[in-house]
């Protein structure tokens, strides 16, 4: 917990871009593959035609995510994972999307602005943890299946500041679901990204950074279509 403790920094590409890629040739597994009662259920269609209904992510993270809802049954709750890997041209159409929306809401922004402002929304491709097989979108339900208040829905950008994980107008029992969430994620070696409360990577870039590091762990993956 001590970066936690320390800042609630939100990582900039800046940041992102001093980070060495890695190497690791560690698979991509279901996210359920250690435990089976996680709930993985994508938000979007944009994988589907990679994976099916099936959410993968580097082994490490489904045994670190099976260790996290471990915790959450305890509790009788359960981790909910919408996202986990994206195909790096998946991403790359997000970029450009969410671009062209910024350019036609704050047509004043362009160039390096343009592409660091744009960051804030969607990860810039070189440096984005999903086409790693790094990074997953969580949140937590109850014993009913619903999805705990955390104050949005996972990729709400209707208030682009409400979404920040410390954001001082979220209610007391929303910031305290967003703290469970985020203290289990971290004790098991994610990174948050304050940005988006649900956004947690382990060997991404953001990682990496996060932890002082100067070499991530994982690099993007190319996979094919099944």
């Amino acid at each position: 917990m001590e970066n936690y403790l320390i800042s609630h920094k939100i990582l900039t590409y800046n940041d992102l871009k001093a980070v060495q890629p890695g190497a690791s040739q560690e698979p991509l597994v279901d996210v359920r593959t250690y435990d089976p009662r996680i709930i993985a259920q994508y938000n979007k269609d944009d994988m589907r035609a990679y994976t099916g209904n099936k959410i993968y992510v580097r082994d490490s993270l489904a045994q670190k995510l099976a260790d996290v809802n471990d915790e959450l049954a305890a509790s009788n709750l359960c981790l909910k994972v919408v996202y986990g890997y994206r195909h790096p041209a998946v991403q790359q159409a997000y970029f450009a999307k969410r671009q062209a929306e910024i350019v036609a809401e704050s047509p004043e922004l362009s160039g390096e602005d343009l592409e660091r402002y744009t960051h804030n929304f969607v990860a810039i491709p070189d440096v984005a943890g999903h086409p790693a097989g790094a990074a997953v979108d969580v949140t937590i339900i109850d014993a009913t299946g619903q999805d705990l208040d955390m104050g949005t829905g996972i990729a709400d950008y209707s208030d682009p500041q409400l979404i920040h994980t410390f954001d001082p107008r979220i209610t007391e029992e929303q910031r305290n679901n967003r703290l469970v969430l985020h203290d289990l994620m971290v004790d098991q070696g994610f990174a948050p990204f304050y940005g988006e409360w649900w956004h947690f990577s382990y060997g991404d870039r953001e990682w990496a950074a996060f932890n002082h590091k100067k070499i991530a762990r994982y690099g993007a993956i190319e996979l094919a279509q099944s």
